[in-house]
Parts: structure tokens; C-alpha cells; sequence
């Protein structure tokens, strides 16, 4: 069973449940939790943020652009391209058309992924101060204004309108609350959402279910208040970030893995053309630069900036 279907499965049970029933299953009650219960939940459900993300360095950001094993051959290749057509070339056939074209593509794909790094940087700047805003919950009896990354498992949350949902949410109180969920589901239409407890008759998606709001989210009028059922990693939208990152990496690591290999099919390739044309009657210098010219035929100069764009 997948991470996302477990998620489904281990919230959406509370949307067929009575707010009592959340209660007694989380521990918690219409009055909030008391400050004991809030560092047990915190301890037990994990804290309302994200896994901490290193500050990187723009020479960090650089590395991490510009080098990298395609990066390596396509240089490597250029160079050699830039002796062979250009340095020991005669004057007639000096051409350093093939050298500029190999170092523009390096240029080009190193680009592309220093900018899709500061977009990343951007998205994850912003998810901060979403965790960041306060938010109002009700401990104890007492309405607190607190941090939305000090929410856990169980507290009562308030909403009124121009707030972000600050976690996974089961309303238990509503009036006229309506919500934008164009974060989570890429949609503009704006939902109503009720306390109701829906029957097990119900076909619904996670993101339709009407007694449920979910982080990120934005209410557009109206107040709610509900109980807190998932924060921080644990909610649908923290299920978002953990798929992309994870796609990103294995998506790495399969380039990384193609370069590797091409670079060990050149490496394994120049030797054996070199030796061929000797062994036919070619001249030392001629046949190694004419291997070399089949070792910078085979690597596509467009391959780097292409999977750049696809990452």
C-alpha cells in the first residue's frame, strides 16, 4: 500500500466519525489539551514543520549547477575538441565552432538548474512562513493566540476568514465557512465546507470530503473550528513535498548513472578506435585525434540542458 493511500485512509476515517468519537481516539476534548497532553502529542505526532532545510551558500548553488557528471564529459570533451580543431589544427582547418557549441551547453543546463534552485528556495521560503503565522486554539478552556508551528495533534483550532489552515483539519463548528484549496488541488473554485458527519455511503475524494480542511488551504469567509487530525509532514500537503523530493532524487540518480556510463563507454570506445586505425595504417596523431572526434560525436551536447529542464 502506498504512503498516499495510507494517508487517505488514516484521515478520512474521521470524516465518519462524531467529534466525540475524534476525541476519544486522539485523546483530546472540546475544551483543548492541556499543556501535559501538548508535549505528549508533540512527542508522539511529531512537531508542525517540515524536515529543516540546510542554508545553502550561492558557491553551494553554483557547485551543485555546474557540476555534475555530464557536466565533467561535455568539459572534458570540449577541450579536447578546442586542441584537436583548434590548437593543432592548420590554419585552413581551424575550427572552434564544435569547442563554443560543447561550453554554451554547459553554460546553458548550469542555468537552468541555478534557477530552478532559486525557485525551490522561493517555495520553501514561503511554506516557512505559512508555519510561522499565528493561529488561534483553544488549550485548557482558554483561547491562545500561539505559532502555527507549536500546533500538535488534537488541539481545537479556530478559523475566521484570510487565514491559512496552519494543518489537517476535522471542523466540528462552521458558520458560512468557505475555503480555497487551490494549493493542495490546483483549482480555483472556492468551497463550502459543513461539520456534518458524512455516511460510509459516501464516494468523495480525500480533497472533497466537506467536513475536512487541509493545510495551505486559505479560508475566504466564514469561521470554523475543528480538531487537529495531521501536522507538519504527516499532512497532505507534507505528503506533496516528501513525493517531489523523492521524485527529484531518483530522477538524479538515474542521470548521474547515464552520464557514468557514457563516460565509461568513451573511455573503453577511444582506445579501441585508436588502435584500429594504427593497426590500418593511420598515423599516430591523426588516429588519436580522430578518436577522440568520435568520443565528442557521442556525447549529445543537448542531453544536460534537456534533463535539467525535466528535473
Amino acid at each position: 500500500m502506498s504512503k498516499a493511500t495510507l494517508f487517505d485512509s488514516r484521515i478520512k476515517k474521521y470524516a465518519y466519525c462524531k467529534p466525540p468519537e475524534i476525541c476519544r481516539d486522539l485523546g483530546t476534548s472540546a475544551l483543548g489539551l492541556s499543556k501535559e497532553q501538548v508535549d505528549t502529542m508533540r512527542e508522539k505526532y511529531g512537531k508542525n514543520s517540515f524536515q529543516e532545510r540546510k542554508t545553502d551558500t550561492t558557491i553551494q548553488r553554483l557547485r551543485r549547477a555546474f557540476i555534475n557528471p555530464f557536466h565533467v564529459i561535455l568539459f572534458i570533451l570540449g577541450i579536447v575538441s578546442l586542441v584537436t580543431d583548434v590548437f593543432m589544427a592548420s590554419n585552413f582547418t581551424r575550427n572552434a565552432t564544435t569547442a563554443l557549441i560543447i561550453f554554451s551547453m554547459i553554460v546553458i543546463s548550469g542555468i537552468i538548474r541555478l534557477i530552478q534552485e532559486l525557485r525551490a528556495k522561493n517555495a520553501a521560503q514561503q511554506l516557512e512562513r505559512l508555519i510561522h503565522e499565528s493561529i488561534t486554539v483553544r488549550r485548557a478552556g482558554e483561547l491562545q493566540e500561539i505559532a502555527a508551528e507549536e500546533l500538535v495533534v488534537g488541539d481545537i483550532v479556530l478559523l475566521s476568514a484570510g487565514d491559512r489552515v496552519p494543518a489537517d483539519i476535522r471542523l466540528t463548528k462552521v458558520s458560512d465557512l468557505f475555503i480555497s484549496q487551490a494549493a493542495i488541488t490546483g483549482e480555483s473554485a472556492i468551497l463550502e465546507k459543513n461539520c456534518n458527519t458524512l455516511s460510509y455511503g459516501s464516494t468523495e475524494t480525500l480533497t472533497q470530503l466537506e467536513n475536512l480542511v487541509f493545510m495551505a488551504t486559505t479560508v475566504i469567509g466564514g469561521k470554523g473550528e475543528g480538531i487537529v487530525l495531521a501536522v507538519g509532514k504527516d499532512t497532505l500537503y507534507g505528503s506533496f513535498e516528501k513525493s517531489d523530493a523523492e521524485e527529484k532524487q531518483s530522477f538524479q540518480k538515474g542521470a548521474n548513472s547515464i552520464a557514468w556510463v557514457m563516460l565509461r563507454f568513451i573511455v573503453v570506445l577511444i582506445p579501441i578506435v585508436f588502435v584500429l586505425l594504427r593497426l590500418t595504417g593511420g598515423k599516430w596523431l591523426e588516429s588519436f585525434a580522430f578518436a577522440l572526434s568520435v568520443a565528442v560525436g557521442l556525447m549529445p551536447e543537448m542531453l544536460p540542458p534537456a534533463l535539467q529542464g525535466a528535473a
